[in-house]
């Protein structure tokens, strides 16, 4: 079978969607395991309950895991449209442009 280029561009784009899809999931999984917002009081009381910063620590993991993700679908696109994509500032001003962001600063 003969991919061309813009199979092999369009199944990465497909890859990295659904690696969002499922980052977000697993997030919002964890995520429901808790009662927020989390009150300092209950952390204090609760500093040794191995249960809770497992499910803290699963969401920081999954949250850390969704930024890298759509880092690189962003960059990607990007990079596809032809947009010098060198800082994430630049990045993200090509978003903001596009309508994609509504601002830079939020």
């Amino acid at each position: 079978m003969n991919r061309t280029v813009l199979d092999q561009e369009r199944e990465y784009r497909a890859a990295l969607l659904k690696a969002i899809q499922r980052c977000v999931f697993f997030l919002d999984g964890s995520i429901q395991k808790l009662t927020w917002p989390l009150q300092a009081e209950t952390i204090k009381e609760r500093k040794q309950d191995i249960e809770l910063f497992e499910s803290l620590a699963a969401i920081n993991e999954r949250f850390s895991k969704l930024q890298d993700t759509l880092g690189s679908a962003m960059r990607h696109a990007a990079l596809l449209a032809g947009e010098p994509v060198d800082s994430f500032l630049k990045l993200l001003s090509f978003y903001e442009k596009c309508g994609v962001i509504s601002s830079i600063e939020r």
